[in-house]
């Protein structure tokens, strides 16, 4: 009888003991401040000096543009968040450009995202600002983390820091972004 009752009790014991080791592993798993971009501070050089080319022609660079507040929003053509988002960037216009605002809009490539499609998808959206497409590995360079689902935009400040990193859309996203340009266009 004695056996068996430390039998019973032991099996609590064991599954305590591998319910902590579980949690233990969990912190391995959540993205860190390391994972995502560093807000406050500039991109890293080798994604400052990575030229961006537009399908316009242009070639830009981050470091070409401070001075600018910078909004580069990665999308995909076939993704209803990233059509959502960029139709609240649309929203911007000569004003705001005229105070320094620069967007750039930047398709991640894929096997949808062919030439005549991205055309298309910038009549339709009305999109007025630069655009271009990029690689995974270049997004992956500017946002800093292998988590490279769409819609994720930067806005760098006037001095080349990082002000803030957005994922995904919905009204608190785009009420946050809109906030965040302002303050950033509000500064000299």
């Amino acid at each position: 009888m004695n056996r068996s009752h430390r039998s019973i009790g032991s099996r609590p014991l064991s599954w305590g003991l591998g319910i902590l080791f579980l949690l233990a592993l969990i912190p391995a798993t959540i993205p860190t401040a390391a994972g995502m971009p560093r807000i406050g501070q500039p991109p890293r050089e080798s994604v400052a000096r990575a030229p961006l080319r537009m399908l316009d022609g242009q070639e830009l660079t981050l470091q070409e543009l401070r001075g600018e507040v910078v909004v580069v929003n990665f999308f995909a053509i076939w993704c209803g968040h990233s059509k959502h988002h960029v139709s609240s960037l649309t929203k911007y216009g000569e004003n705001e450009r005229s105070r320094g605002l620069r967007i750039l809009g930047l398709a991640v490539k894929d096997s949808e995202s062919t030439p005549d499609r991205l055309q298309r998808f910038i009549r339709d959206y009305n999109i007025t600002y630069p655009v271009g497409s990029v690689t995974d590995a270049l997004f992956t360079r500017f946002i800093e983390s292998s988590d490279v689902s769409v819609p994720q935009t930067l806005v760098y400040g006037r001095d080349g820091r990082l002000a803030a990193h957005f994922q995904g859309h919905d009204a608190t996203v785009e009420s946050r972004m809109r906030a965040t340009i302002a303050a950033e266009l509000a500064k000299q």
